[in-house]
């Protein structure tokens, strides 16, 4: 297993893996479709630029990734990251590559000196599984409020 951070360069091997992922759990997934103009233009866009994603990739094919941004409070200098997606393909879960992708982020967060992420997970009986194994962890029901600027 190999990690590599999602740029230009492997913009291909990635959109591969989404459409894949679209045709097994299209309901899993936040787009309708592949963008692959976009996806591509998005990748060398500034406004991206502060949004990772850490591919993992089995013999050459990326078989899973995590999205992730950091950020930080003015006020009280507390430094943050925000997992925005975490998925692995169906043929390649129950053999810890999302624990592998978990563990690549977590040395980022380190190396930016981050003191706390969080993300907004599945609550289904394997992601609650999942994410309770996570060592420090809490699991809440946060309420969210979400608002759609553009309709």
């Amino acid at each position: 297993m190999i990690f590599e951070k999602l740029k230009q360069d492997n913009a291909e091997e990635y959109i591969n893996y989404l459409k894949i992922a679209m045709s097994e759990e299209p309901d899993n997934m936040v787009a309708e479709k592949v963008d692959e103009i976009g996806i591509k233009s998005r990748i060398s866009d500034p406004f991206y630029n502060r949004t990772i994603s850490i591919l993992a990739k089995e013999n050459g094919i990326v078989v899973g990734r995590i999205e992730y941004h950091f950020y930080g409070c003015v006020q009280d200098g507390h430094k943050m990251a925000y997992v925005d997606w975490v998925y692995v393909l169906k043929a390649y879960r129950h053999k810890g590559i999302a624990q592998l992708l978990f563990k690549e982020f977590e040395r980022e967060c380190i190396q930016n000196d981050i003191d706390q992420y969080y993300l907004i997970r599945a609550t289904n009986e394997e992601a609650n599984r999942f994410y309770g194994n996570f060592d420090g962890a809490q699991l809440s029901e946060t309420p969210l409020l979400r608002k759609d600027i553009k309709i």
